[in-house]
């Protein structure tokens, strides 16, 4: 096991459904910049068609929470390539937060993004329910940061939360991290028939993280049980470059056909994208 002995090329069509750019008016999260023109210049040579622009809200501070979400909806009018408004709330901010997700739905928001870390949230709360709930009833997907060195619990309240709202959309960002293997519950779901396969996994940061380590192998396999189908490609931006986050998830070792999924055709069923063509798959080598 390892580092594989060939990297796969993978010149397709690509949605990147996890970057955090820089927005006026806001702190950056890396001293390196990285406003939209940086992130544009570090995926010069990518088939970039979708970059989902994620932001992240603060606890009891509504009016900064919808100028930062109107930050990131200004984007849809910026081309090419088509941002993805990924917004925010906090679940804290109780009705106000309930009505934020209305008001960014009806405005073009993609999805929902929530971060059990950075935002000191427990998913198991209440509170998340009624956000994603509520998110649910928009159809927009809920990206959350799904893992926790500091709750050792928390796959199983994702479980929990994807039993209790069946027409959410979940989106597991970076795959429990060094316990992708708890993944693999997903699977024994599949046995039910009551099961909606309504969790989606989020290669960012983890899929690099273990390309070349003596794990691959292992988590290309949990992934393969998870589901090809359900798997998404994001570069987690400026955390890491497009460019070698792409490199990373290509050199993993799915096929050209699981590729076109990863890359594109997932996160195109799940935000309503145009479908692409196949890809340009080859081999070279590593």
């Amino acid at each position: 096991m390892g580092a594989p002995q060939e990297t796969s090329r993978y010149a397709g069509p690509i949605v990147d459904v996890h970057t955090h750019p820089r927005l006026a008016g806001f702190p950056a999260i890396r001293e390196k910049p990285h406003r939209l023109g940086d992130y544009l210049r570090a995926a010069k040579g990518l088939d970039l068609r979708y970059v989902g622009a994620l932001v992240i809200a603060q606890r009891g501070k509504m009016s900064k929470t919808r100028q930062m979400n109107d930050r990131a909806l200004a984007l849809q009018s910026r081309k090419p390539p088509t941002y993805l408004p990924i917004c925010s709330v906090h679940p804290d901010d109780g009705a106000a937060a309930l009505e934020e997700i209305d008001r960014v739905a009806g405005r073009g928001a993609r999805g929902l993004k929530l971060h059990p870390n950075t935002q000191q949230l427990d998913v198991a709360d209440a509170a998340v329910r009624e956000v994603v709930a509520r998110a649910s009833e928009h159809g927009l997907p809920v990206l959350f940061d799904a893992y926790s060195p500091f709750d050792a619990d928390q796959p199983g309240k994702f479980v929990r939360l994807a039993m209790e709202v069946p027409t959410a959309k979940l989106i597991l960002a970076h795959a429990h991290g060094p316990h992708f293997a708890d993944l693999l519950v997903y699977t024994i779901l599949e046995r039910y028939d009551w099961w909606g396969r309504n969790v989606w996994v989020d290669l960012s940061a983890t899929g690099p993280l273990l390309a070349a380590s003596p794990f691959r192998e292992q988590f290309v396999w949990v992934l393969r049980q998870v589901g090809a189908d359900r798997l998404l490609f994001g570069s987690d931006y400026p955390l890491d470059e497009p460019r070698h986050a792409v490199e990373a998830v290509a050199s993993l070792g799915f096929s050209p056909a699981e590729q076109t999924k990863i890359f594109y055709q997932n996160a195109a069923r799940l935000f309503g994208l145009p479908r692409a063509p196949l890809p340009r798959a080859g081999r070279r080598p590593g």
